[in-house]
């Protein structure tokens, strides 16, 4: 069995963060050793060093920790909905870890003496309100930028929609608009009008609801089962007309489902993809089967008698159909050859 998945990774430390985090740690330590020592921070080079590579070290781990769970918080509570949650958690988290490190580095000076320091009560309270306002604004930033990220994604996903709704339907006007279809459809016009004039009228008629099918199809970008299944119909119709006993349709559509939607020409696809890749004998038919599931899956399949001239194909029918429904959010197509039949199971959209 085939079955075409999307990978989906996690979400990870970035190195744009660690391009971050070499601008900002010796920055803010700077800044934090001018505030704690005063004057005294650059009385000498080993004075400045020292308090540098200590202070550095637990802003350091500070801006990775948080850095870290901000990547469990988002893989964890990745959507929309969940963004309120994230965000309130995050903060206590980025908050608590903020004042360990700040009281850290504060009540570690004072304690060993070192450069003679003794803790401001008042600069330390200041710092821990500095410190968690810019817990705030650094979240409401991440989540803001992360926000736009993800409007930019969907503008994109949107727009490469269009693209393949379009590709798609181009595809499927060229499947039957190309002279040898055209031919072929014409030819067999032309017997049955001297030979069963009925049947020619019946021909006409369901060969000019295919083509208007066809045109309708650029309005939407989906399009009811049951619509799907009158047009597939009306195109299995020429098909027969042209092959006679060697193909046969077999449909079992449960009528709950005939408002739910799916791309259109999407059977017309895989109808024409088992045509065209398989042997269609008087003696052998190629069975077409089409039929819904109870889980609202649409399944198409046919008894695989492959020609002996393997038939040129780009599967870009196929491939359309896949990227619609990545591109929509929906289930995955699976395609599935176990070397008796091929299936392919189409997801149905509740309407």
């Amino acid at each position: 069995m085939e079955v075409f998945a999307e990978d989906i990774k996690p979400l990870s430390y970035s190195k744009k963060e660690w391009i971050i985090a070499v601008i900002f740690v010796p920055l803010f330590t700077m800044f934090l050793n001018y505030v704690l020592f005063e004057k005294a921070y650059f009385s000498s080079l080993g004075n400045f060093l020292v308090a540098t590579g200590l202070t550095a070290v637990v802003v350091l781990i500070l801006y990775v920790s948080c850095g870290m769970i901000a990547v469990v918080l988002r893989n964890r509570f990745p959507r929309y909905s969940q963004a309120f949650k994230r965000i309130l958690i995050g903060l206590g988290i980025y908050i608590a870890i903020t004042i360990a490190a700040l009281s850290i580095i504060f009540w570690g000076y004072d304690y060993t003496n070192f450069m003679e320091y003794q803790i401001n009560v008042n600069k330390y309270i200041w710092a821990l309100i500095v410190g968690a306002v810019c817990n705030i604004m650094a979240t409401s930033l991440n989540e803001g930028a992360a926000f736009y990220e993800r409007w930019r994604e969907v503008v994109d996903e949107a727009e490469q929609l269009k693209k393949e709704n379009l590709q798609s339907q181009l595809e499927g006007l060229k499947g039957q608009v190309n002279p040898h279809f055209l031919f072929n459809s014409l030819n067999s016009l032309s017997s049955l009008i001297s030979d069963d004039p009925a049947k020619a009228e019946k021909f006409l008629d369901e060969m000019s609801k295919v083509y208007r099918y066809l045109l309708r199809t650029n309005e939407d970008g989906l399009t009811t089962l049951q619509r799907e299944m009158d047009f597939i119909y009306s195109y299995f119709h020429l098909l027969k007309t042209r092959y006679g006993d060697g193909l046969n349709l077999t449909t079992h559509i449960d009528e709950r489902f005939l408002n739910y939607q799916l791309p259109p020409l999407t059977l017309q696809m895989l109808v024409e993809n088992a045509v065209k890749h398989n042997m269609i004998l008087k003696d052998s038919p190629l069975q077409i089967m089409i039929l819904t599931t109870n889980s609202a899956k649409l399944i198409v399949s046919n008894n695989l008698q492959r020609k002996d001239r393997m038939v040129a194909s780009n599967k870009v029918g196929l491939t359309n159909i896949v990227k619609k429904y990545r591109l929509m959010k929906q289930e995955e197509i699976l395609v599935r050859d176990d070397g008796k039949d091929f299936a392919v199971i189409v997801p149905l959209i509740h309407p």
